[in-house]
C-alpha cells in the first residue's frame, strides 16, 4: 500500500532545525529543533497555546518560519509550501476535523489525490487508456486505505454522518492516501472516548508496524501519550522545555511545574504496552 519499506533501523526522515517565528512583536516559536524517525512514535506537548500547532505549521508549510530549517531526509523543505511538503511525503491531520461535507467517505479519501487525477482536457474527453488506468488505481488504493483503518463498509457514507470516532480515522486514511514517509496528527485523540482512544492507538501503532512510518502527534491526554510515543519533547511559550522519554518527562520539574501538575506521577504507561515503535 505503501512505497516506503519497514527497514530494521530507524533513521531520520524529518528534521526541523532552530525554527523561529515572530507575529508582530510576538515569538510564537523559538529556537524550535526535534527530529522524527523512522519506526518511531514521538510526541509534542505543552499547555494550551504553547505553539504546538504553529509548529506543525510550520513543518508542513502553512507558515514560512523567520529563522530555521525543515528537511525531510537531506531535501530542503523549509517554506515550500503546503502542497509541494504534501507530495514530497510530509501528510498531516488537523486539531478540527476538516472532511469535505456533502461528499462520500470514498470521494474524501480520493479527494487526496485530487492533483494526480488532472490529465489534459482532451485525454479526459476522450478517456485515454492511461487516464482509465489511473483512475482505477488510485480508486483500488483509496479502498485499501478505508479497509486499513476500518471504514471499508462506509465507503457510500456521507462523511459528516459518520459518528465523531470514525470522522478522526477518516482523516487519517485520506492523509494515508498521499503514501508519506511522515504523518503528523494534531490531537487525534480529541474527542474520543477510551473505547475509540485505544483503537486510535493501535491504528497508529499498526501504520508504523507495517510501513515504517515516522509519526509526530501532539496530544493532550497525557495517558494516551505516555503508552504510544518513544520520546517526548515539551514546549512551554514556543521554547522546548524539555525533551526525553515518557517516564523522564513525567519526572521532569520544569515539565510537572509547567504543564503536568503534581499529580503526574499517576500518568504512565501501567498498562503494559510498549510506548513508541513498532513493537506493541
Amino acid at each position: 500500500m505503501f512505497s516506503s519499506q519497514l527497514s530494521e533501523q530507524s533513521k531520520i526522515l524529518l528534521r526541523a532545525d532552530n525554527l523561529t517565528i515572530r507575529f508582530g512583536g510576538l515569538v510564537a516559536v523559538a529556537n524550535f529543533s526535534l527530529t522524527v524517525p523512522s519506526n518511531q512514535i514521538v510526541g509534542l506537548i505543552g499547555p494550551n497555546g504553547a505553539g504546538k500547532t504553529t509548529v506543525f505549521n510550520l513543518m508542513t508549510g502553512v507558515y514560512a518560519p523567520n529563522v530555521g530549517s525543515v528537511f525531510l531526509e537531506d531535501v530542503e523543505l523549509t517554506a515550500r509550501g503546503a502542497h509541494v511538503i504534501s507530495r514530497a511525503g510530509v501528510a498531516r491531520t488537523f486539531q478540527n476535523i476538516r472532511l469535505f461535507a456533502g461528499m462520500s467517505v470514498l470521494d474524501n479519501v480520493l479527494a487526496a489525490l485530487s492533483w494526480q487525477r488532472r490529465g489534459t482536457n482532451l485525454a479526459s474527453l476522450l478517456a485515454l487508456p492511461t487516464i482509465k488506468t489511473r483512475e482505477y488505481e488510485m480508486m483500488q488504493h483509496a479502498l485499501e486505505m478505508l479497509s486499513f483503518v476500518g471504514l471499508a463498509d462506509y465507503a457510500d457514507w456521507e462523511a459528516t454522518s459518520l459518528p465523531y470516532g470514525l470522522q478522526r480515522k477518516l482523516e487519517i486514511a485520506r492523509a494515508l492516501m498521499t503514501r508519506p514517509r511522515v504523518l503528523l496528527l494534531d490531537e487525534p485523540a480529541a474527542g474520543m472516548n477510551p473505547t475509540e482512544k485505544d483503537e486510535l492507538a493501535g491504528l497508529v501503532r499498526e501504520i508504523v508496524r507495517q510501513h515504517g512510518l515516522g509519526v509526530l502527534l501532539i496530544e493532550h491526554d497525557m495517558k494516551f501519550v505516555m503508552n504510544l510515543c518513544a520520546q517526548l519533547t515539551v514546549l512551554d511559550h514556543g521554547e522546548v522545555i524539555a525533551v526525553g522519554t515518557p517516564a523522564e518527562i513525567q519526572k521532569n520539574p520544569k515539565v510537572i511545574e509547567a504543564y503536568l501538575g503534581a499529580d503526574s506521577a499517576q500518568v504512565s504507561g501501567a498498562d503494559g504496552s510498549s510506548p513508541g515503535g513498532a513493537q506493541r
